[in-house]
C-alpha cells in the first residue's frame, strides 16, 4: 500500500526549471504578512517554489496559472520521483509566459515514506489558500487558471470550494469560495471519488485512507464489498458511503471554475482498475467541461507529458 500511494513509478523530467519564488515576490509576502508560511521553501534550495516579477517581467499581462503538486512530489524536480512542474512551466514559458505569471510552492516534503500519512488537512489546506490568495493580491489579477496533478486535485478543488473542514490535525474555516476568481481548472489524475486500495481495513488505520478527509472509497455499494470496487462490470454510481471531505465536495453543486477540464489515464499504476472506482472514474470531476483519456501513461506521466494540453486548455478553455 505504501508503495501504491507513495507515486513510486515516475520518469525523468526533461525539463530543467530553476526557483525560486523571485526576491519581488519574497519581499511582498514579507511585507504583507505572509512571512510564516514560507512560500519559499528554501529547504529545497531553487526547487521549493517558483513565480514572481523580475526587473525583466514587472507586471502580469497574462492570466496567471498556479500549479499544485501532488503527495509526495515538489514544485519543481527535486528527485528522481518528486519531478514536479519543470516540463509544464518550461512548455508554457516557450508560449510567452514568464514567472510573473507562473507560480507553484511545495506543499509538505517528497518523502515517498511517509506517502501514506498525509490527509487534507487543515494545515495543508490553509497554507495553499493563502498562497492563492497571495498570488491574486500580488498580481493584481481578477482570476487565475489552475493545473493540479492527484492529490493536488483534491486539495485545490477544496480550497477553492472554501468552507468548514474537520481535519486529523483540528478544525478549520477556509473561508468563503473564491471559484469566482478561478478561470480554468485542469486536474488530472485525481481520485474525486477516493481509491479502491483504500477500501476495508485501510478506512480504520491508514490516514491517507480515512474515512473522514482522506481517500476512502466505501466498503459496500448495494450487496457489492469493498473487494468489487476496482470491478468494470460493477456499476455502482453511489456506494452507501465514502470520504466525508470528498462526499462534501461532490455533492455541492459548485463549480470550481468557469471552466474545469479533468485528465486522466487508463493505464495510471497509483489508481488502477482504469481509472474506476465503483464503475466510475475517479478522476472526473463534477461538472467538467471536457475530459481527455491516455491510453498508456502513469500517474506521474499524466503530469509529466501533458504540457501541450495543459497549456491548450488553459489558453483556449476547451478541448
Amino acid at each position: 500500500m505504501l508503495f501504491l500511494i507513495a507515486l513510486l513509478i515516475a520518469t525523468t523530467s526533461s525539463a530543467t526549471v530553476r526557483g525560486p519564488l523571485t526576491l519581488d515576490f519574497q519581499n511582498w509576502l514579507d511585507r504583507n504578512g505572509y512571512t510564516s508560511f514560507d512560500f519559499v521553501r528554501k529547504d529545497y534550495g531553487t526547487q521549493g517554489s517558483y513565480g514572481g516579477f523580475t526587473s525583466n517581467n514587472s507586471n502580469a499581462t497574462k492570466t496567471p496559472v498556479i500549479f499544485v503538486h501532488g503527495n509526495s512530489d515538489s514544485a519543481l524536480k527535486t528527485t528522481l520521483f518528486a519531478t514536479g512542474w519543470d516540463n509544464s512551466i518550461a512548455y508554457f514559458e516557450k508560449q510567452g509566459y514568464t514567472s510573473s505569471e507562473l507560480y507553484v510552492t511545495s506543499w509538505q516534503d517528497n518523502n515517498a515514506a511517509k506517502a501514506a500519512t498525509r490527509t487534507h488537512n487543515c494545515k495543508d489546506l490553509t497554507r495553499l489558500r493563502k498562497f492563492f490568495e497571495a498570488v491574486l493580491a500580488y498580481t493584481g489579477a481578477v482570476k487565475v487558471s489552475v493545473v493540479s496533478h492527484s492529490m493536488g486535485v483534491t486539495l485545490a478543488r477544496k480550497l477553492i470550494q472554501g468552507g468548514g473542514v474537520k481535519a486529523t490535525d483540528g478544525n478549520c474555516d477556509l473561508g468563503a469560495s473564491i471559484s469566482d476568481k478561478i478561470d480554468v481548472l485542469v486536474a488530472i489524475s485525481g481520485a474525486n471519488y477516493g481509491l479502491c486500495n483504500c477500501g476495508g481495513t485501510l478506512g480504520w488505520f491508514s490516514a491517507t485512507c480515512n474515512k473522514n478527509n482522506g481517500f476512502w472509497p466505501g466498503d459496500f455499494c448495494g450487496a457489492y464489498s469493498s473487494a468489487f470496487c476496482g470491478l468494470s462490470t460493477v456499476r455502482c454510481n453511489e456506494p452507501s458511503t465514502y470520504s466525508h471531505l470528498l462526499s462534501e465536495m461532490n455533492n455541492s453543486k459548485l463549480k470550481e471554475a468557469s471552466k474545469v477540464f479533468s485528465l486522466w489515464s487508463k493505464a495510471d499504476d497509483l489508481i488502477g482498475n482504469g481509472d474506476l472506482v465503483w464503475g466510475r472514474p475517479t478522476s472526473l470531476v463534477p461538472l467538467s467541461d471536457g475530459t481527455i483519456i491516455y491510453k498508456s501513461f502513469t500517474h506521474m506521466q499524466s503530469k509529466e507529458k501533458t504540457a501541450e494540453d495543459q497549456y491548450r486548455l488553459v489558453v483556449m478553455g476547451k478541448i
